[in-house]
């Protein structure tokens, strides 16, 4: 009897640590399968569904309310998927390769946002957005590449936390003089844009700001 007993202890202790495991694995593993996912929502941090041709996101996103990265990357999104609120663990975000033409306030809220993927985005107002991009309190890194109706006037000094800005592919002509007045900005990404040669490496040194 004692020996039986000990037998399913001993199997008990195997089946948790097996299970153990596997939340483990789930925490570290990114999902590029809603289906998979799903039996750990809780503890799925990352997931991929880029290239899935979806214009609205599935109701079960808001189980994965762990989620630090999203990429949805690459879908066809003409709204901003409003259920992404609900994802207040969000640090990485990759909505780039989509068909919004605005971004809406409550992206804003994002409190543990710290790096956005807005690239390859040919509808939308950028001189609008920025405004609610500007107030993601955590944002640090900002992709904007390939943007090319990016307004030569876009107004970077307004990105007050950001310490990293990638515009490269963007048909921009100049370096922009705002990006001085941007007190955290240490790095900007210019590559792949038709700037004068004169007017890059101008400022870094001045300002502490490294340009590519």
């Amino acid at each position: 009897m004692k020996a039986l007993t000990c037998i399913k202890i001993f199997l008990a202790i195997i089946l948790a640590q097996f299970g153990f495991m596997n939340f483990a694995i789930a925490q570290e593993k990114e999902y590029t399968e809603l289906k998979q996912a799903l039996a750990f929502p809780d503890k799925v941090t990352r997931l991929n569904l880029s290239g899935m041709s979806m214009e609205s996101l599935p109701q079960e996103i808001s189980l994965f309310k762990n989620l630090t990265y999203l990429n949805l990357r690459n879908n066809h999104f003409k709204i901003f998927p409003e259920e992404l609120s609900k994802l207040q663990h969000l640090k990485v975000l990759d909505v780039g390769e989509n068909l919004f033409s605005s971004l809406p306030q409550s992206l804003s809220s994002f409190e543990s946002l710290e790096e956005l993927f807005i690239d390859n985005e040919r509808n939308l107002d950028f001189e609008k957005s920025l405004e609610v991009i500007a107030a993601i309190p955590k944002l640090r890194i900002l992709h904007l590449e390939n943007n090319r109706e990016l307004p030569t006037n876009f107004p970077l000094q307004k990105l007050q936390n950001v310490n990293s800005v990638f515009v490269n592919k963007s048909m921009l002509r100049y370096v922009p003089k705002e990006i001085y007045l941007m007190e955290n900005l240490k790095f900007i990404d210019f590559q792949n844009n038709p700037i004068k040669k004169n007017h890059v490496g101008i400022y870094p040194v001045t300002y502490g700001v490294k340009i590519r």
